[in-house]
């Protein structure tokens, strides 16, 4: 039997119509026969964006059952949305997914999860206190190229003792264009909003490995060059992590101020060899593995996505609900609690901090 799973959309920005255009697509096309999506709210701080946004993104079969909306908390009230799909800037995410969860309704709340740790603990607890399903949107744990990087990696050991990994996402940002950037009102900055997909690659390397059991890092340093535009946000960070049980060092980069180099975005090196995955670090489409002894035989495994890739997440979403689960096993909200601690830290090393009215967190 086929799950239908409704989605009522929050905000009208760029993300919400990549996943808009990512759940309506034909679950076939992928692969999917168990579950399908239907969008059936959006909300916008106007009607009219609400609905010019249907007008533009949905099929005509489809335009007349989308309802909009031009307040949030009505869409929370909504009776037919089955998850609240929240796409508003990261300085809004903690508010918003509150009223979200708050309201009784199932929320996928997009990357970054919150502004600071202590914003994301409390989603955590009003989800398990109103009993409703939580997840952060970090779409690039649900590729299934990400799950063959964790079988190669941990599960036939293909490189052998992992020993070193490198992790960069850079992307050039024009501070005159992309204003938002460089804005510490907005949760700017190249550390919240690009160092997600850093974060990846580490966890998925260094927390997931076997022998570190889930523990944290023993060893965090962190350096930023602040912009010189404006010194409260990052252009440029770099973080050493030292993971003694498992014994390896990562070494992870995200800037504004250029761009990765397009053929290795993460390195991971062994006894063996070395694992590499070309650009880009949050949509690749490519894993090489390479052998350090002649005629071992090194692999490219070709993962081509059909559409945005969003859909993946959303599938997950979908089975968990059916499934009676509260939280996604693949991507459980203690990790993103984790991430936003380890966000934390390296901007207590750095001094850097977000306003207090972005950074609050409401007592419970």
């Amino acid at each position: 039997m086929v799950f239908t799973l409704r989605w009522g959309i929050v905000a009208t920005g760029g993300i919400a119509e990549l996943f808009f255009k990512d759940i309506i697509a034909d679950p076939a096309l992928r692969g999917v026969t168990d579950v399908v999506h239907i969008p059936v709210a959006v909300a916008s701080r106007s009607l009219e964006k609400a609905k010019a946004f249907i007008d533009m993104h949905a099929p005509a079969e489809l335009r007349a059952k989308v309802m909009p909306y031009d307040t949030y908390g009505a869409l929370y009230q909504d009776p037919n949305v089955d998850c609240v799909y929240i796409a508003t800037p990261v300085s809004s995410h903690y508010e918003n997914a509150l009223e979200a969860l708050r309201a009784g309704k199932n929320v996928l709340c997009e990357k970054p999860f919150t502004v600071n740790a202590a914003q994301a603990r409390h989603l955590h607890a009003v989800a398990k206190e109103q009993n409703v399903f939580l997840m952060e949107a970090v779409w690039t744990r649900f590729f299934p190229l990400a799950k063959q990087f964790n079988k190669i990696l941990h599960v036939d050991k293909a490189i052998g003792r992992i020993h070193r990994v490198y992790c960069d996402f850079s992307v050039f940002f024009d501070p005159v264009k992309d204003v938002r950037m460089y804005q510490a009102s907005t949760g700017g900055g190249a550390l919240l909003d690009l160092g997600v997909y850093m974060t990846v690659w580490t966890l998925l390397t260094c927390y997931h490995h076997p022998d570190n059991k889930l523990s944290p890092p023993d060893v965090i340093r962190a350096v930023m060059f602040k912009s010189p535009i404006n010194p409260e946000v990052d252009e440029s960070t770099s973080v050493i992590t030292v993971w003694e049980r498992a014994k390896i060092m990562c070494i992870g980069t995200v800037s504004m101020m250029t761009d990765s180099p397009p053929e290795c975005v993460i390195r991971v090196q062994g006894t063996k060899g070395q694992v590499i995955i070309p650009i880009h670090g949050s949509r690749p489409e490519k894993i090489i593995v390479l052998y350090d002894e002649p005629g071992m035989g090194n692999r490219t495994y070709e993962y081509p996505i059909p559409g945005q890739g969003l859909f993946w997440e959303a599938d997950a979403v979908a089975r968990d609900l059916r499934d009676g689960k509260k939280f996604d096993d693949n991507y459980p909200v203690e990790e993103s609690i984790f991430v936003m601690e380890l966000m934390d830290e390296i901007r207590r090393q750095n001094d850097m901090k977000f306003p207090e009215e972005i950074e609050f967190v409401e007592k419970y």
